[in-house]
């Protein structure tokens, strides 16, 4: 069974987009994110909202590499140079992940975010705070972040993700450039992890990826979960 788990975590991490264009089922979003890369027209805010499993996440660390690409800000980021390498990994010291699930206080949000924001980005053009499950943060919390995202340093981007846009307060979501991410359709589903079992050199009838693609209910992490 271990061997088993380690395969599928494998299976999981290989088939992460890399790229907008790899994003499946959110096409208006990844094209809209391009173009302002390509024309320079970014915001110092992003709110990605969407139901759960559909690459919210995701494109919010294809942002933060396609802004502090070597080459950037471009609309696709090399995935070469050492910024990308790393955001890629996670292990970027520019590119700080919050999962507010579990940092919900006030205090979470001072010494990840209030405490770092007026430093200059270690390395790379932007600092870069992507905040996962933003809905979770509390009153206080909210308000904190507030202060900063009015009136953010120049070097400083938000992208904030959440699963529940309404409990978000208007306050933060009227200063955030906001993204609508959708349950993907069944049939791109069905699609995607087709290719995906070629490349894995698995046999799989058409009939069980239709069945694991309507499982998932438009989540593509669930799909390649169950597949």
């Amino acid at each position: 069974m271990s061997k088993e788990k380690a395969a599928h975590q494998v299976l999981a991490r290989k088939y992460l987009p890399q790229g907008f264009d790899e994003v499946v089922g959110q096409p208006a979003v990844s094209q809209t994110l391009k173009n302002a890369l390509a024309t320079k027209r970014l915001h110092h805010a992003y709110l990605f909202t969407g139901p759960r499993g559909c690459g919210k996440t995701t494109s919010a660390r294809i942002l933060a590499k396609a802004l502090n690409c070597a080459k950037g800000p471009i609309a696709e980021p090399c995935d070469e140079c050492t910024s990308c390498k790393e955001i890629a990994l996670s292990s970027s010291l520019d590119v700080l992940e919050m999962d507010a699930a579990s940092n919900t206080g006030v205090d979470n949000v001072r010494q990840v975010i209030i405490e770092t924001v007026g430093l200059a980005p270690t390395r790379d053009r932007y600092k870069v705070f992507i905040i996962d499950e933003t809905h979770m943060l509390s009153s206080a919390a909210f308000n904190a972040l507030l202060k900063t995202i009015e009136e953010p340093p120049p070097h400083v981007v938000f992208i904030l993700a959440t699963t529940e846009s309404h409990k978000v307060p208007a306050t933060i979501a009227s200063r955030c450039q906001r993204f609508k991410f959708r349950t993907v359709p069944a049939d791109l589903l069905a699609g995607h992890l087709s290719e995906m079992a070629k490349k894995e050199k698995i046999s799989v009838e058409p009939a069980a990826l239709e069945l694991l693609a309507r499982a998932a209910e438009g989540s593509l992490r669930d799909a390649v979960s169950l597949l």
